[in-house]
């Protein structure tokens, strides 16, 4: 007998076997009445499927027959067990009907790809809970906004054109498009990471999420908060100082994406000064008092079609700038621009000196301008922890600021002199 065969049989008995199981501990656990099959009913699906595929190669059509008669064994299932159970859904009848396929499967492709099938089939399965309770948490706001984001990806950036719109060659909707999804995508994953494991009670997740979304934001929240409660100083400078942590990966993703070339001198930097601020946040931790903090962080979506096109403007104004000062005004136009443009907004002079290193922009003067943006936006931040916080809870991020941003400028001082 082939071995393949009985290899591929016994596979079908095992995958069908263990999404029937499934299903039966879903009915055990949660109490209701018991479907119309289990291990054993989808164990044999699954074979039937296979063999009905394999058996195409003599009778053929076979398995279109089969496949007929499966889907309307299922149709009846569930009509007769839709009557005995009115909320009665359909997953698992479905469910089956994947089974069937996936033994079908091993017997036209190799035994990777309906095993993938069976585990992605057993994850969804396995997951209504949680998947539930995601639905209860994501707003249709925030569906709108991810079909937003599908639709500028994948719909408006292909039509643009890669090209300068403007005699002067300074506008490309294409690039700036580009960034405008890209800031907006990590922006929108932070914002949905909160969503899901919420914030009101986990200054780890305000920190961390909250820095891919605004770490402006978080810093201007918990300066305001302390004043409510300076006992828990330490932990409010933890908010702080994770949300700016994400600066420099944040930093080093935009480059990557638009300029791999450009990434190179920032490794090293971006890791040793990610260490040395995490170390730091590390002995915070440990000499604070471990308590949650209510948070209520008011984060804004960040995919919106009005803030979309205000924010490609803004790139593209910045564009149009570091071009006109490195075309008339040298390095030194390009470094005030970087270090004004710091202050307010450290992604677009980042992803315009990143995208200009490629057409033009020396990739060192580029370099030093990135280095004098991350400067000025720490500056800009720190002096809000101080006007809007108190003393104390500043030194602690100013510490933070020194250690961390200090060893990151250190080292690619280091790094971009040696190049």
């Amino acid at each position: 007998m082939d071995p393949l065969f009985i290899q591929n049989s016994i596979l079908s008995l095992v995958l069908g076997f263990l999404i029937g199981l499934q299903r039966e501990m879903h009915t055990i656990y949660s109490h209701k009445t018991k479907d119309f099959g289990g291990a054993r009913t989808f164990s044999m699906i699954s074979l039937f499927g296979f063999l009905s595929a394999w058996l195409t190669s003599v009778f053929p059509y076979f398995i279109l027959i089969a496949a007929g008669i499966a889907g309307l064994l299922l149709i009846a299932a569930y009509i007769v067990n839709s009557i005995a159970v009115p909320d009665k859904g359909s997953t698992t009848e479905f469910a089956a009907l994947v089974t069937f396929i996936v033994g079908a499967m091993l017997n036209f492709t190799i035994p990777v790809f309906p095993v993938f099938i069976s585990i992605i089939v057993l994850f969804l399965l396995n997951f209504k809970e949680t998947i539930e309770k995601y639905q209860q948490t994501i707003t249709k706001q925030d569906l709108g906004a991810a079909i937003l984001f599908l639709l500028m990806t994948f719909v408006i950036l292909p039509i643009l054109p890669d090209k300068a719109i403007d005699s002067m060659g300074l506008i490309n909707l294409h690039r700036v498009w580009i960034m405008v999804v890209l800031v907006a995508g990590i922006s929108f994953f932070g914002y949905i990471a909160i969503r899901l494991w919420g914030s009101t009670y986990g200054i780890g997740v305000a920190g961390l999420f909250g820095g891919l979304v605004s770490s402006t934001a978080v810093a201007m929240s918990m300066a305001r908060r302390v004043h409510e409660n300076g006992a828990l100083i330490k932990n409010l400078a933890i908010a702080i100082a994770l949300a700016s942590s994400m600066m420099l990966i944040r930093a080093g993703i935009e480059i990557w994406v638009i300029n791999p070339a450009l990434i190179h001198p920032f490794i090293l930097p971006i890791t040793i000064g990610s260490l040395c601020g995490y170390t730091y946040i590390g002995w915070l931790y440990f000499n604070s008092q471990h308590e949650d903090i209510p948070q209520d962080i008011q984060f804004k979506n960040p995919f919106d079609l009005k803030e979309a096109l205000v924010m490609g403007l803004l790139f593209g104004a910045t564009l149009a700038l570091i071009s006109l000062a490195n075309r008339y005004t040298g390095d030194m136009g390009v470094y005030a621009v970087a270090s004004v443009s710091g202050v307010a907004d450290v992604d677009a002079i980042i992803l315009s000196l990143s995208s200009l290193a490629k057409n033009g922009l020396s990739p060192i003067t580029a370099n030093y301008a990135i280095l004098i943006a991350i400067v000025s936006n720490t500056v800009a931040k720190a002096t809000l922890v101080l006007f809007l916080g108190t003393t104390q809870l500043f030194r602690f991020v100013f510490f933070y600021y020194l250690i961390s941003v200090g060893a990151f400028i250190a080292t690619a001082l280091i790094v971009f002199s040696s190049q």
